[in-house]
């Protein structure tokens, strides 16, 4: 594969980074050029996966399209340097499939960079694959019997994320998996708290059915949600275990390579953030979406942008300082 084509997919995978319109686009520009070009692939192979994901096809067809491209990834991750295109899935009746989003021609145009990401920074392959395995997951299960269950759904879709991204930051060995992987369940189990209605309205319920019943919550309570007392205890409890797991999850601090840190404290400081935020009313994930506001993502952005301000920023992060404070009986 030439040089060309690989900048030239470098270059693809820009454009679907920046036209996402995600917060963290602006935090890529944090690493040094080769590492933000890396994590540009990584985030378009994410993105792409997510969106075949999230097409409006039938759930048949996303999943033959989600194994397609799973078998593709896989082939060329392991292969030569000639980009290998397996043929198309085909529907019960023999007939090839329409594949969503145009799938095949994007695949040509990011996987030569995700390739030599992977290649140049040593990403074990099977972290690329576990986020494919994440989204087929989706596309099946939408209830958790138990927070085991969940935390394996979150382990795909966002801990196999973080683990690839410590890779492209780059570690002083050995690989600090217990806090990676705590990182990534932080912040998709901050996702869901965000997210509890927008989910209920797709007839999705990601919160374990165990705790909901601990709180006498029925599925139906979850699909129209409302601010009772009931609820929000829930909401309180989730928020509680992901705070221990942000707390773990900053010892990733010590491992990562200085040039990498920025990028990682701001993606902390910025999930952590909305936690706060949800905990301040717990109620109001079942009538919004809640958000940060443009005054603090400006203030989280330009806090690590700017070099003299990065450098004043509380270590550990006044989150945890006042975690680790002993309570005042009163």
């Amino acid at each position: 594969m030439t040089v060309d084509s690989i900048e030239a997919s470098y270059r693809c995978a820009k454009q679907i980074a920046r036209r996402s319109g995600s917060n963290f686009y602006r935090s890529f520009w944090l690493l040094p050029a080769t590492k933000r070009n890396a994590m540009h692939a990584l985030y378009a192979f994410a993105r792409i996966t997510d969106d075949v994901g999230d097409s409006h096809e039938p759930v048949a067809l996303r999943s033959r399209a989600l194994t397609w491209w799973r078998q593709t990834v896989a082939l060329n991750l392991i292969g030569e340097d000639t980009l290998v295109t397996p043929k198309m899935p085909r529907s019960p009746t023999g007939d090839v499939d329409p594949i969503p989003s145009g799938l095949p021609d994007v695949a040509v145009q990011i996987l030569p960079a995700l390739r030599d990401a992977a290649q140049r920074f040593e990403i074990p392959s099977r972290y690329l694959l576990e986020i494919v395995d994440g989204v087929m997951a989706d596309q099946q299960k939408t209830r958790f019997d138990t927070f085991e269950q969940l935390e394996h759904y979150c382990y795909l879709v966002a801990s196999a994320v973080g683990l690839a991204c410590l890779h492209i930051w780059q570690f002083d060995s050995p690989l600090p998996v217990r806090p990676a992987v705590d990182c990534g369940l932080a912040f998709q189990l901050t996702n869901i708290l965000r997210d509890v209605k927008e989910d209920a309205s797709r007839g999705r319920i990601y919160l374990p059915r165990q705790h909901c019943e601990q709180h006498g919550l029925s599925e139906d309570d979850l699909l129209s949600p409302r601010r009772d007392d009931r609820f929000q205890c829930l909401i309180r409890d989730e928020i509680c275990r992901a705070e221990r797991l942000f707390d773990s999850s900053w010892e990733l601090w010590d491992s990562i390579h200085d040039d990498g840190k920025p990028m990682f404290s701001m993606m902390w400081r910025t999930y952590r953030r909305l936690l706060q935020q949800i905990a301040e009313d717990p109620g109001a994930v079942a009538e919004r979406r809640v958000r940060l506001s443009r005054r603090d993502r400006w203030s989280l952005a330009l806090g690590h942008l700017v070099r003299p301000w990065y450098r004043r920023l509380p270590l550990p992060p006044a989150e945890l300082q006042m975690r680790s404070e002993p309570s005042i009986k009163t």
